[in-house]
């Protein structure tokens, strides 16, 4: 991930006090290697899982033996937290280590003593690279909901930019699949363009199909169609506006920022 000394800085001081949940799609989008997390206490390394980070501290789940809990009282709870984030095209992940102190131990589950979530607090501010991930996840979240409806006009560079290599898609409306064109994206809906289907069509439930997709090879996003107009000029064509009607994947959510963005 290139960013800028400049939008690093700027992630930092807008972001650096919110927090990153890493569920499923989380860890997904941002690459997170999952079975090489630990804390190092000395010469001990405790296998742990990443709850949330955020550019100030995190939370973790971890197995707090008798001899952790030792490791940590003779290290005054201080300790260094190591994560590892692949990256598209590089076989190899990023792997980096952030000082910290354990700020709190709490239960985990109750036929689990020795489970425990560990809050951390950073000593230092984390490499470049989780600021990177952690700000832009979180400036694809902001923009998704501050520019929503705002939309982007289909264009070659637009479909270069969100991955697409052609405006051709289909949809899926009352069960039957239909070629369309992209006419225009947004992080919350799309309008495109196919052959004349009348206004009885006026809020179906509908499946957009953006195919030959670099987020996958089939991008399926379901919605309703909030409003169907004529093409000037185009008898035999009608414009349907569609509106998502549940959260897209982060991906997508991604290449429509990178639009708005760059």
């Amino acid at each position: 991930m290139n960013l800028t000394s400049q939008h690093l800085l700027n992630l930092y001081d807008t972001y650096h006090d919110t927090e990153v949940t890493f569920n499923t799609q989380v860890i997904l989008e941002s690459g997170l290697s999952t079975g090489d997390i630990h804390l190092k206490l000395g010469d001990k390394h405790v296998p742990c899982v990443l709850y949330a980070c955020s550019m100030k501290g995190a939370r973790v789940i971890a197995e707090v033996t008798q001899d952790v809990s030792e490791a940590l009282s003779r290290a005054n709870n201080v300790t260094s937290l190591r994560l590892g984030f692949s990256e598209q095209g590089s076989h190899t992940p990023v792997t980096f280590f952030i000082s910290c102190r354990v700020e709190s131990l709490a239960e985990y589950h109750s036929q689990k003593p020795h489970v425990r979530f560990i809050t951390l607090e950073f000593t230092q501010r984390p490499s470049d690279h989780l600021i990177a991930i952690l700000g832009s996840l979180l400036e694809i979240k902001s923009n998704s909901l501050r520019r929503r409806d705002e939309r982007i006009v289909v264009t070659p560079e637009v479909l270069k930019k969100i991955g697409l290599e052609s405006k051709e898609s289909c949809v899926a409306i009352a069960g039957a699949a239909r070629r369309c064109i992209l006419r225009d994206i947004s992080f919350g809906g799309a309008k495109i363009l196919l052959s004349a289907l009348g206004a009885s069509h006026k809020e179906e439930k509908v499946l957009l199909k953006l195919s030959r997709c670099e987020l996958k090879n089939q991008t399926v996003l379901d919605g309703s169609i909030v409003r169907v107009e004529d093409v000037q000029g185009h008898n035999d064509l009608v414009a349907l506006s569609i509106q998502f009607s549940s959260e897209t994947p982060i991906s997508y959510k991604q290449k429509i920022n990178n639009a708005f963005t760059t």
